[in-house]
C-alpha cells in the first residue's frame, strides 16, 4: 500500500497531505487493507479538488486518474468489493437511506446510501445545511404577515407590465413575489439579467410590508464572499436608489453598506472556520442578502445559515453557471440543479433570470457566452472568426509557440489609458476598463508570466517587494483578508505618493467604502501581488470593458466550460481570446462536476 500511495503522490494525482492523511487513518483505525487506505487518500484528494465527497462507484468505473504531469493508469478495485471493504472498516460509518445524524457514530469517514464517501466534517456540514434550508422552504409565513393589496400595488409599480409584444413571463416579477412570500429564495442569472436591480426592488417591497402592517423596519444585511464583491454590491445598490419607484421613507430605510461574509460573522482569525456569530449567538437580522453566492463554499454557507435566525429571510444571488467556489462544494449549483427537476417541496424557491438587459439584441459577447454555456464549441469558434463581430476575436498561438507580438500589443494597448493617467484615482478607474485574465497562475501564459511581461512593457521593475523600493503606478491586489485595516482579498490599490503628505514616501491608494479614497503604508499590507493579470477565479465579482483571456497552449485539468464562460462574462464591450482551437474546444466540452449529496439531501 505504501508503494501505491507513493506512486500516486509522485504522479501528482494525490498530494503529500492526502498521503499523510491515508497513513494516519490506517494508524488510527488499525486498518491495513490497501483498498480502504486508498479510499481515504482519494477522499482527501477529492476535497482538495473541490468535491464534497468521493463518489466511489463512479470513480472506480473511470479507471484513470489525471495527475499534474501524467495520466495515471490504474486498475481500481471493483466497485462492489471496494464498497464492501469500506463498509467493514472501523474507519467508516455506513448509512442507510433512513439514517439520521443523531444515529451515526463519530467515525472519521461516512459512506452514504448512494455510495458517496465523505470526511465526517463535510458530511455533517452538508446535512446541516440541507436541513436548515429545507426548514426555511417548508416553513410557511404566519397568516397575515403579507398585505396582499400592498404587495400587488408594489409589484405593479416596481415591475410595470410591458405593453409591447409578449416577451414571455416577467421572471424578475416572479422572483420578487416569491422572495417576499418565502423565508428562502434563490435568484440566479448571468451578468446583465438584472439580479441586483430585482433584489433592490424586493427589499423595497419588504420595507413597504412592514410599513403597511405597522411593524418595525426590517433589519437588512447585505454580504458577499469577497471585499471586492461586497464593494460592487454596495455601489450597485446605492446607484439604484435614486431611480427606485418608492417613497422617500422607504428609500431612507434601504441598506447602503455591504460587508464580507467573514466580517458579518465575526471571523476570529487564524485557521479554521470559527466565528462569533453562530446558532447560540445569531446575526441580528430579518433579511440576509448574499451576492455572488456561487463563490460561497459548503462550509462557509453552512456557518452562515447556522447563524441566521429561524424567522429571517435568506436571499441568494448568483450565477450558477459560473465557476464554483475555490473550496469544496458547489452550493448554488446544487440548489439550482435540484430545483430544475421535480423537487419534493417549493418548486418556486429558485428563479433563473434569462433576459439580458446589458447587451443589445445583436451583442456578440452575449451570443458567445450563450454558445459557450450550451457547449457549442463550433458555434463559438464561428462567432470568433466572424469579421462582422470584431468585438470578439480569437488569437491563435504562433507556429513557434506562444503569442509573441500579438499578446504584447494587446497588453500595451489595453493598459495605455492606465499609463496616461497620473492620479491614483484615475489609474484605479482605468483598471476597470481592461484586464488580462488567465486560467493558470504559473507557467507560460499564466498570471506570473503575464504580470512580468506587463511590468516590462510598462517600464516597471520586475517583482513586488512591499518592504523595499516601490515604483509609482504599480497596481497591487490584496491576497489575504485584513480585518483591522479593512482590506479584503481582491481589493486593488495603486502605489503613489500622497499629494498631501509627499514626504512620507510611496504609499498605496485604495478606494474607500464611502466612494472616496484612503492611503496606507505598504509596510502595513500583509500579502499582495501585482494585478495587471489575474486568474479567472479572482475575477469573479468584477466586470471590465475589455478583456484579454489567455488559455494554456496544452490541455489542462483547470480548463472547463465554466472557466471560459466566467471569463467571457466579465467583459462588457470586447474580448480577445488567446487560445488554440483545440484547447478551446476541449475547454468548452469539459464540464466541472463536483461530487456532492446536497441536492439530493435538499430536494429528495
Amino acid at each position: 500500500m505504501t508503494a501505491d500511495l507513493e506512486r500516486l503522490r509522485n504522479s501528482g494525482a494525490i498530494s503529500a497531505l492526502d498521503d499523510h492523511f491515508a497513513r494516519a487513518m490506517g494508524r488510527l483505525g488499525a486498518e491495513a487493507r490497501p483498498e480502504v487506505l486508498l479510499a481515504a487518500g482519494l477522499v482527501s484528494r477529492s476535497v482538495g479538488a473541490g468535491h464534497v465527497c468521493l463518489d466511489v462507484r463512479r470513480f472506480a468505473q473511470r479507471g484513470t486518474l489525471l495527475g499534474d504531469s501524467e495520466t495515471v493508469e490504474w486498475e481500481w478495485p471493483a466497485p462492489d468489493g471496494w464498497l464492501e471493504m469500506l463498509g467493514n472498516s472501523d474507519l467508516v460509518e455506513v448509512l442507510s437511506g433512513s439514517s439520521s445524524p443523531d444515529s451515526i457514530a463519530s467515525t472519521p469517514l461516512v459512506l452514504d446510501a448512494s455510495d458517496r464517501l465523505y470526511l465526517r466534517r463535510y458530511w455533517d456540514d452538508q446535512q446541516a445545511l440541507a436541513r436548515a434550508l429545507r426548514a426555511r422552504i417548508e416553513d410557511d409565513l404566519p397568516a397575515g404577515s403579507i398585505d396582499q393589496g400592498v404587495l400587488a400595488e408594489g409589484l405593479e409599480r416596481l415591475f410595470p407590465r410591458n405593453p409591447g409584444p409578449d416577451q414571455g413571463p416577467d421572471l424578475q416579477r416572479q422572483a420578487a413575489e416569491g422572495a417576499v412570500g418565502s423565508r428562502f429564495f434563490v435568484i440566479s442569472g448571468g451578468p446583465g439579467t438584472g439580479k441586483t436591480s430585482t433584489v433592490v426592488k424586493i427589499l423595497a417591497l419588504l420595507i413597504e410590508q412592514t410599513e403597511a402592517l405597522g411593524q418595525p423596519l426590517p433589519r437588512i444585511q447585505m454580504v458577499a464572499p469577497t471585499g471586492k464583491a461586497a464593494a460592487h454590491l454596495q455601489g450597485t445598490v446605492q446607484r439604484s436608489l435614486d431611480s427606485l419607484a418608492c417613497s422617500d421613507a422607504v428609500r431612507a430605510a434601504m441598506p447602503v453598506s455591504a460587508s464580507t461574509i467573514h466580517r458579518a460573522l465575526g471571523f476570529r482569525g487564524g485557521l479554521g472556520t470559527q466565528f462569533r456569530q453562530n446558532a447560540e449567538n445569531p446575526l441580528d437580522v430579518d433579511v440576509l442578502l448574499v451576492d455572488e453566492a456561487s463563490m460561497v463554499d459548503l462550509v462557509l454557507m453552512s456557518r452562515l445559515v447556522e447563524a441566521l435566525p429561524a424567522t429571517a429571510r435568506l436571499i441568494l444571488l448568483g450565477d450558477r453557471d459560473q465557476l464554483a467556489s475555490v473550496e469544496a462544494g458547489a452550493v448554488l449549483g446544487d440548489i439550482g440543479r435540484g430545483a430544475d427537476g421535480e423537487p419534493v417541496v417549493a418548486p418556486r424557491s429558485v428563479v433563473q433570470l434569462t433576459r439580458n438587459y446589458r447587451f443589445s439584441a445583436d451583442s456578440a459577447i452575449e451570443e458567445l457566452t450563450r454558445r459557450v454555456n450550451s457547449g457549442d464549441a463550433e458555434g463559438a469558434l464561428a462567432l470568433l472568426d466572424n469579421d462582422a463581430h470584431p468585438e470578439v476575436r480569437l488569437v491563435e498561438p504562433e507556429a513557434t509557440g506562444g503569442w509573441g507580438k500579438a499578446l504584447a500589443d494587446e497588453v500595451s494597448n489595453g493598459y495605455r489609458p492606465f499609463q496616461i493617467e497620473t492620479s491614483p484615482e484615475g489609474r484605479l478607474q482605468s483598471l476597470d476598463h481592461f484586464r488580462v485574465l488567465c486560467a493558470h497562475r504559473h507557467g507560460p501564459g499564466g498570471v506570473d508570466a503575464l504580470n512580468a511581461e506587463a511590468e516590462r512593457l510598462l517600464g516597471l521593475d520586475p517583482g513586488l517587494d512591499l518592504s523595499g523600493s516601490l515604483q509609482s503606478g504599480r497596481p497591487i491586489g490584496i491576497t489575504q483578508n485584513d480585518y483591522e485595516l479593512e482590506l479584503y482579498n481582491g481589493d486593488v490599490g495603486i502605489v503613489a505618493r500622497d499629494p498631501e503628505n509627499p514626504q512620507r514616501g510611496m504609499r498605496v491608494f485604495f478606494r474607500a467604502a464611502d466612494g472616496g479614497g484612503r492611503w496606507l503604508s505598504p509596510l502595513s499590507i500583509r500579502a499582495a501581488e501585482t494585478v495587471f493579470a489575474t486568474t479567472v477565479h479572482k475575477s469573479q465579482g468584477s466586470e471590465f470593458a475589455s478583456i484579454a483571456l489567455v488559455l494554456p497552449q496544452e490541455a489542462s485539468p483547470v480548463l472547463s466550460r465554466e472557466l471560459v464562460y466566467t471569463a467571457i462574462s466579465r467583459a462588457r464591450e470586447s474580448l480577445a481570446l488567446f487560445a488554440s482551437r483545440a484547447v478551446l474546444r476541449e475547454a468548452i466540452a469539459r464540464r466541472i462536476e463536483r461530487s456532492s449529496g446536497l441536492s439530493e439531501a435538499l430536494w429528495g
